[in-house]
């Protein structure tokens, strides 16, 4: 059994290609909204796809979910969330994201910037970073969209992409 409805990804892409321009921007229909291709993404990626609002929480969110002890407002240099940053190798949460394939622009950025994080089929996880101005203008999230949804209907590895993680 999948863990994704693998027809349903493939017709959003489809649709999505679909509306690409020569120049490779995007213009969907006016009845198209970015809050509808995000909830259809979840729809058809069910588990495998989660869009962040706020992108700069991610780290410790996914500290969390590792089982560790992270409260609301985590001090890098204290407990939990130091020991998560030791063990993924990194001093600090910057380094964390830079990682995870932030470029430097995203990460000064970062409260400025949502993302996607999603799983592929061999559990390898991978954050792909969204203006937070793009989450809302439809023909700009596209190209983001098509990216998560390839990613999760291929095989790519850490071998592969040393920025992809699993948790």
């Amino acid at each position: 059994m999948e863990r994704i409805n693998r027809r349903l990804a493939e017709a959003l892409r489809a649709l999505i290609v679909f509306h690409r321009q020569d120049d490779s921007s995007y213009i969907l229909p006016d009845k198209i909204t970015a809050d509808a291709l995000v909830r259809l993404a979840n729809v058809a990626l069910v588990d495998e796809f989660t869009f962040y609002p706020v992108v700069d929480d991610l780290v410790w969110d996914i500290a969390r979910h590792e089982g560790y002890m992270i409260p609301s407002n985590p001090v890098e240099s204290r407990g939990d969330a130091r020991d998560f940053l030791e063990e993924h190798g990194v001093k600090n949460s910057k380094e964390w994201y830079v990682k995870r394939g932030f470029s430097p622009r995203e990460l000064r950025q970062l409260y400025m910037n949502s993302a996607f994080m999603v799983r592929n089929q061999n559990f390898w996880r991978k954050i792909i970073p969204v203006a937070k101005t793009d989450a809302t203008n439809v023909n700009r999230l596209a190209p983001k969209l098509i990216e998560a949804i390839d990613f999760c209907l291929d095989d790519a590895s850490g071998e592969t992409d040393a920025a992809l993680f699993k948790i």
